[in-house]
């Protein structure tokens, strides 16, 4: 081990890139969301380093750094800052720097691939107690693998896994007896094979594994692995929080003690105890699911079969415990803790010489198979035209991830092998060009990581697809070409992906698979020249001849804009962008629709530059479309002068003036800037 680094971070998507990033290191990690529980776990033991969110759920990084500064015991421990939203000014960097020093100061995500980097700089090498060997750890999102240095004594085993082996020997029985609309073995179907057909097809319903002894059940939802149950006794809760590290041996058997004395759940009792945060809880129990179903990756064969319908409910899915990654993430990650190289060699054997291209089918295409940024670019610049060994070898990522990569994407049905190269023009990948500036309102202003939506905000978008035209739903012009029409359905498809609608609400995921559905006909239409010459031909009969104009008209767009300036108000940047560009998809010639996302769009990431550049062209365009627009000016005043333009702030704030010689606010900051001058 390298060191004990200690992540406290409370949101959970931010976590788990956090995680992705350490993923390959040799740092024993733990992970914390509240700064209360943080403190608990560092005076348990104190960490190498401390990975430190500026905002958590319950206060701010900042004031737990300053008790950290304080403590003797941790005044020299190196801290890494994550920017929040919040907090991503120049200015911020350098005073948390200087004042929490040794620390460092890192943006999220967009400065997450040098995390690793600065740990390695910032904590001296250690030497770490033997490691005995022993069963790799399942890692959860902030947690990469590692093993217990101290093995579990087995004499009292977990009653709740009792009680679930004698459940699954019941259902197992049950589902023998009955006609398997599926049903085969691993040998000739590989599981990770199995897991992607359920996805294709979206079946609901039980799968049951069978190797010797050893049973498991897969509860499946329109697809989706959301609960595992064995009958193996080996793979309980305490074993997995002692591996980890998370609770002692003692805590151990003293909750088992209590578990058989009490007849309650493990994890409610280690709470109580106060020895594990309700979070590190529920994180253990999803990895209790995730070891059950990562260990079949390992199993050379055995027998399967797959009953449709409602799976019975001990199977849980009802309940908040679910697996929360997606099918291909789990079969990348099962893939990597269990496919050694003659494994992977011998799926890849169907590759050999061939074309490597992207599937054609969007759903499959579009799996959220991995969160890391350099990865998901090595997945966008397979484009059907170069052959697998030069695939790999040009790849941007270690050789050995590539060809692990590739065999969960190939697993996942995320690509095909060709002989003959593609004759598709590639989806372009994103760039930094005019064409930010000068078409806002294409795919270069959608962010691919935004929020899924509320429900509210589907329903409007929705409507949006049904009654618009393709060009307002892809957000393209009409003279568009066919690879501004790609990368624009590229991005909007992944934002309403089934994947990334998994757990929320059976109406959240019956909304966001219409919204897909119309986006891969409005691609469809436009990027097949016949179609799309005919389809242009209908829309141009139905435009109006003279264009709306004056006041914002009440409607779904208007109820979108209150909502994102209410989300504006209360610093929510990344939900205001969305409400903002879902409004101006609807009346695109809103000359305070445009300004408002140019605003929000600056806010959302202040220190970045291409997201600068997608505010300014929205800002430049809002002024287009109405030269005396107020709050247009207003905008692109503060823009130029939070971006260190000053003399181009006091001329917008000059026109502005003019339009309003009442605007007090905007007197004091022009007089201020020209002071500054």
């Amino acid at each position: 081990m390298s060191g004990y680094v200690l992540i406290v971070e409370s949101d959970p998507d931010l976590q788990r890139r956090i995680g992705d990033s350490l993923r390959d290191s040799r740092y024993e990690i733990a992970a914390e969301t509240e700064g209360s529980w943080a403190k608990r776990s560092i005076a348990v033991r104190t960490p190498d380093a401390i990975v430190l969110d500026t905002s958590l759920t319950d206060g701010t990084g900042f004031a737990l750094a300053d008790e950290l500064r304080r403590d003797p015991e941790t005044r020299a421990t190196p801290i890494l800052f994550v920017a929040s939203r919040q907090h991503r000014g120049v200015s911020h960097r350098t005073e948390l720097m200087r004042r929490y020093a040794p620390a460092a100061y890192l943006r999220a995500p967009s400065e997450l691939s040098d995390l690793r980097s600065q740990l390695e700089a910032a904590i001296s090498p250690v030497v770490a107690p033997p490691i005995e060997d022993g069963p790799p750890v399942a890692p959860h999102a902030a947690q990469p693998e590692h093993r217990s240095s101290t093995p579990a004594p087995m004499a009292t085993t977990d009653p709740a896994q009792r009680r679930e082996k004698r459940a699954v020997e019941r259902t197992a029985k049950t589902l023998v007896s009955t006609d398997a609309d599926l049903r085969g073995t691993l040998k000739r179907t590989p599981f990770a094979r199995l897991l992607q057909r359920l996805f294709a097809e979206r079946k609901t319903g039980s799968l049951l594994l069978i190797r010797d002894t050893t049973k498991k059940i897969v509860a499946f939802a329109a697809g989706y692995p959301v609960s595992v149950r064995s009958n193996v006794l080996g793979e309980c809760l305490g074993q997995i929080l002692l591996q980890q590290r998370l609770i002692s041996n003692e805590a151990l058997q003293d909750s088992l003690r209590r578990m058989k004395a009490e007849k309650r759940h493990q994890g409610e009792i280690l709470v109580e105890m106060s020895v594990l945060s309700p979070y590190n809880l529920s994180r253990a129990l999803v990895e209790q699911l995730e070891a059950k179903l990562f260990e079949i990756f390992a199993w050379p064969d055995g027998q399967f079969m797959f009953k449709e319908g409602d799976p019975p409910e001990s199977d849980a899915i009802g309940s908040a415990l679910r697996l929360d990654r997606s099918p291909a993430a789990l079969i990348l990650e099962g893939i990597r803790r269990h496919y050694d190289q003659a494994r992977q060699a011998a799926v890849l054997a169907a590759y050999a010489g061939k074309y490597i291209a992207l599937n054609a089918d969007p759903v499959l295409r579009l799996q959220e198979a991995t969160s890391d940024p350099t990865e998901q670019q090595f997945i966008r610049e397979i484009d059907g035209r170069t052959r697998l060994e030069t695939v790999i070898a040009s790849a941007r990522i270690p050789r050995d991830s590539a060809c692990l990569l590739l065999v969960a994407l190939s697993q996942a049905g995320m690509i095909e092998p060709s002989n003959e190269p593609s004759r598709r023009a590639a989806t372009p990948i994103p760039t930094t060009t005019a064409r930010e500036e000068e078409a806002p309102n294409g795919p270069a202003s959608v962010p691919e990581t935004s929020a899924p939506l509320s429900i509210t905000q589907l329903g409007l978008v929705a409507q949006t697809v049904r009654s618009q035209n393709h060009y307002w739903a892809l957000g393209v012009r009409v003279d568009d070409s066919v690879e501004v029409v790609d990368q624009a359905y590229e991005t909007l498809a992944r934002s309403f992906h089934p994947d990334r609608y998994r757990q929320r609400p059976d109406e959240d995921r019956r909304l966001a698979q219409e919204i897909f559905e119309h986006l891969g006909e409005a691609h469809r239409v436009l990027r097949d020249p016949a179609r799309r010459r005919a389809y242009t031909a209908r829309v141009e009969k139905q435009r109006p001849s003279d264009p709306s104009s004056g006041p914002i008209p009440a409607g779904a767009a208007k109820e979108l804009f209150d909502a994102g300036m209410q989300h504006l108000r209360a610093s929510r940047h990344r939900e205001a962008v969305e409400a903002f560009r879902q409004a101006a998809r609807m009346l695109p010639d809103q000359a305070d629709f445009r300004a408002a996302l140019g605003w929000a769009l600056f806010r959302e990431a202040p220190a970045d530059a291409r997201a600068g550049r997608a505010a300014l062209g929205e800002l430049r365009r809002a002024i287009q479309l109405d030269p005396k627009s107020r709050r247009a000016r207003y905008y692109l005043g503060y823009f130029y002068a939070q971006s260190g333009q000053p003399d181009l702030a006091v001329g917008e704030f000059e026109r502005l003036l003019e339009l309003d010689p009442g605007a007090v606010d905007v007197a004091d900051e022009l007089r201020r800037l020209r002071e500054s001058l």
